[in-house]
């Protein structure tokens, strides 16, 4: 869906580490007049009322109502682009519509990027534990696996209660939040303290015992070289360059077909990949070996074009199906003659959003597969998307409003995504190791 290409161009652009070259207007330290960050909140208020299609799924009008007016009221005095982006990314955890999302603007993005010191550090996070995945600091003393306590005086239970309140979510499910905190952690951290020049941080070493250092912060290029230089070893670069990935293995008769995105244009522009093409090579040399174990690994795949899903469930599915129900893009799909009917096995987690998401719905609803990981990212009985963006006059904050109701099944709404079947995710002792215990299990089962 053209939604989760704008989510991916976001977290592409804070990531960057680029220099800018256009004439930049932004700094960190500009302080917003009350009367215009008021402004800014009545339009976006306005402008989402307008045209979100499914406003009070999650929430109902009045208590909805309620929380836009104690958040305007609480804009009572000049703020910074931060600290009011602070306040409006509150209104994720009401909405709670994973392709409407609020993003800072993007002269304030690239300032950041360009000028503005980070943590350096890659963390894994679960519950609200933090560890170290990959120091990218000066001081290398800090290991792999170190249990972080706290930063700056802030315990990492009140740190990650504040960046998941204010984080992008679908429905109910946790797992996206978290997953994007995982994945972009230093840059969801700045949001919402800031970029101080150092880091006063507690954290246990490998025999519990609990250490006090002083770290410095560093700019994305110093963060991006020291990771190249010690870490290099680590990326898997032989399935860099792939969007999709099929092996074979002959003595277990089981292929494992990995999709990362069902964009077109992602897999065109990134992995020199087209989708049909290679999908369809990758069921014929399924079907050639005679395969009788298939495992589909939709992990970390943050969806895209409807049309990729239609083509593979037309692989994967036994009966016929209507994707989307009274819906914009409502189709029905057909097994094909040569598709796929033996043992299925698809691996899911929190980063298995939007596009994805449908296609694990209606293989789950059709029983087609055991599904193992973590709860996907999305509501599996209704979703919205294909935003509008708008521009707040004055702060620039980008906000993504979904304009379209997509019914994917007439279920119960619990708001959740899909539950696995067997419920596994990776620890920091397995990452550590590059040990992928969901895909081994799933080999095994």
């Amino acid at each position: 869906m053209k939604c989760t290409k704008k989510l991916l161009i976001f977290l592409s652009l804070i990531s960057f580490v680029g220099v800018f070259a256009q004439k930049n207007n932004y700094h960190p330290n500009h302080f917003y007049p009350t009367d215009e960050l008021k402004a800014d909140f009545k339009y976006l208020q306005s402008s989402i009322e307008k045209h979100h299609p499914n406003l009070y799924l999650y929430t109902p009008k009045a208590i909805l109502n309620i929380f836009f007016d104690s958040l305007y009221n609480s804009i009572d005095h000049p703020l910074t682009v931060v600290e009011f982006y602070n306040i409006i990314t509150l209104l994720n955890s009401k909405i709670k519509d994973g392709h409407t999302m609020f993003l800072p603007g993007e002269e304030a993005t690239n300032y950041l990027n360009k000028n503005a010191p980070f943590f350096p550090f890659y963390i894994f996070t679960t519950g609200d534990k933090l560890f170290v995945t990959m120091n990218c600091s000066a001081d290398t003393s800090i290991k792999a696996g170190t249990e972080i306590v706290s930063i700056n005086g802030l315990g990492t239970a009140d740190i990650m209660n504040q960046l998941i309140s204010r984080q992008i979510r679908d429905g109910n499910s946790k797992t996206y939040p978290i997953w994007i905190l995982t994945n972009y952690f230093k840059e969801y951290f700045s949001f919402s303290f800031g970029h101080p020049a150092s880091f006063f941080i507690t954290y246990k070493n490998d025999s519990s015992s609990v250490q006090i250092k002083t770290i410095y912060a560093l700019p994305k290029d110093s963060i991006r070289l020291y990771r190249q230089a010690r870490y290099f070893n680590n990326i898997p670069i032989s399935n860099e360059n792939k969007g999709i990935i099929v092996e074979i293995n002959k003595e277990l008769n089981t292929a494992i077909l990995i999709i990362k995105s069902f964009d077109k244009e992602i897999l065109k522009s990134v992995y020199s990949q087209n989708f049909e093409t290679t999908i369809t090579n990758a069921f014929c040399l399924i079907e050639s070996n005679h395969i009788n174990n298939l495992v589909l690994d939709i992990r970390n795949n943050q969806g895209g074009d409807f049309k990729s899903g239609h083509l593979l469930l037309s692989y994967l599915l036994k009966q016929k199906i209507q994707f989307l129900t009274d819906s914009k893009g409502s189709r029905t799909i057909e097994p094909l003659k040569n598709n796929f009917t033996g043992n299925l096995y698809i691996l899911v987690n929190g980063g298995t959003f939007s596009n994805a998401a449908i296609v694990s719905a209606y293989l789950e609803s059709t029983k087609r597969g055991i599904f193992i990981g973590e709860e996907t990212a999305d509501n599996k009985n209704i979703i919205s998307g294909d935003p509008i963006e708008i521009i707040l006059p004055n702060t620039k904050i980008s906000a993504q409003i979904s304009t379209v109701k997509y019914l994917i099944q007439n279920n119960f709404n619990d708001g959740h995504g899909i539950l696995p079947i067997y419920y596994m995710v990776n620890d920091i002792n397995n990452i550590l190791l590059n040990k992928d215990i969901v895909k081994d299990f799933s080999l095994k089962l």
